[in-house]
């Protein structure tokens, strides 16, 4: 088990990543809000704001994709639609400060999901077990 850690955490890296993708590359689908919301990103989050850029080309080709992504950020961020109408420079900051519902809630969670088990996969490869060889072939 221990030698294959790294392969697991590099799966639920990839996982995540692609969830991302999907879910923040459908952001200028927004009716409304989604600009401001990608206009904001680029502004303060470029975590996000590759999440978009990239997600957009996938999400773009696979419009299953785009009307999950749509979906799952209608109901994740629908309570600050409006708010986010008012004033979409702070859009970031709404999104990220305050947590509406279940589903804003695993957003944000899978948003640093990402990064982290890019790091904790590339500690795992770095330290998994080599194989020994008692004769030199």
């Amino acid at each position: 088990m221990k030698t294959r850690l790294h392969v697991i955490a590099m799966v639920l890296f990839a996982l995540c990543f692609l969830y991302d993708l999907i879910v923040w590359g459908s952001v200028r689908s927004l009716p409304e809000v989604g600009p401001g919301i990608a206009d904001s990103a680029r502004r303060e989050a470029p975590l996000a704001t590759a999440y978009i850029t990239l997600g957009d080309a996938l999400d773009s080709a696979v419009p299953f994709f785009q009307d999950y992504g749509a979906e799952r950020l209608t109901s994740a961020f629908g309570e600050g639609f409006e708010r986010i109408r008012a004033d979409p420079t702070v859009a970031m900051d709404l999104i990220f400060d305050t947590t509406w519902n279940a589903a804003h809630r695993w957003i944000k969670f899978m948003y640093w999901a990402a990064p982290i088990l890019l790091l904790v996969a590339l500690v795992l490869w770095a330290r998994r077990p080599r194989p020994i060889h008692m004769i030199r072939r």
